[in-house]
């Protein structure tokens, strides 16, 4: 029902089974459930997307990765690699604003990527499509190149998980929000593998956590070129973006 349907229907009476799941609704949400959760919905980057509790809620601060690879001087029919793509919001988003782009969205969750495919064929992308992988592993062993890589990884740490507020901590899911300790595991993970799956030239863009910016700069090697922090429009570290040497 849309908002103008509900306040067209104002003085129709209440169905019983409606009230109840209104109900049900109400006490999920003193328990501490995301709205999002419950509606089984979030926009992202002007687009709706299917959520449960197999994948994160998108943010928005999130769509700084977004700007971020559609800011690039990319050449026709790029391809594009999204790591641990959740719901799919940021490959769907990218594959609905570069159409010639081929965008793969990858995770280790197979629940995850249902919901992913889920999202791809509700926003009637076509130039997407999902694969099961352990980070890079599935196209390292495939010699799979890519123009870009981009990722929002865990990088949440123990110590820090602990501390997020319970709509967080209790209901999404802890692998894809904790890296490990540090919280810097799987991104140092992700800058060595990447250089097998970039071509010459190729971008990798990750979405960093706060107080990271010091220190994931050194995770690069000498393979790479222009290795820069991106702060959002709040002026907090948000990205590292880094170019492989030609």
């Amino acid at each position: 029902m849309t908002e103008a349907e509900f306040f067209h229907h104002l003085d129709s009476p209440v169905l019983v089974s409606l009230e109840k799941k209104v109900n049900r609704l109400v006490e999920k949400r003193k328990a501490g459930w995301p709205v999002a959760y419950l509606l089984g919905k979030k926009e992202f980057w002007s687009l709706e997307f299917k959520v449960n509790r197999w994948v994160l809620i998108p943010r928005p601060e999130t769509e700084l990765l977004v700007e971020a690879v559609l800011s690039l001087s990319l050449s026709p029919g790029p391809a594009i690699l999204d790591v641990g793509t959740g719901c799919g919001n940021i490959a769907v988003a990218l594959a609905n604003e570069r159409p010639d782009a081929r965008v793969i969205g990858s995770d280790i969750s197979r629940l995850a990527l249902k919901v992913a495919e889920f999202n791809a064929k509700k926003n009637k992308v076509k130039n997407i499509k999902f694969v099961l992988s352990n980070l890079l592993t599935y196209f390292w062993r495939r010699k799979i190149k890519f123009e870009v890589i981009v990722s929002n990884p865990p990088y949440v740490s123990e110590a820090d998980w602990a501390k997020l507020d319970r709509p967080v901590k209790d209901f999404e899911p802890k692998k894809a929000l904790v890296s490990g300790p540090t919280g810097l595991e799987i991104i140092e993970k992700l800058i060595k593998q990447a250089p097998g799956c970039l071509k010459p030239g190729g971008y990798l863009i990750l979405e960093i956590g706060a107080g990271q910016e010091g220190k994931v700069p050194g995770f690069f090697s000498d393979i790479w070129q222009k290795v820069r922090v991106l702060s959002d429009y709040s002026g907090r570290p948000r990205l590292v973006i880094a170019r492989k040497r030609s």
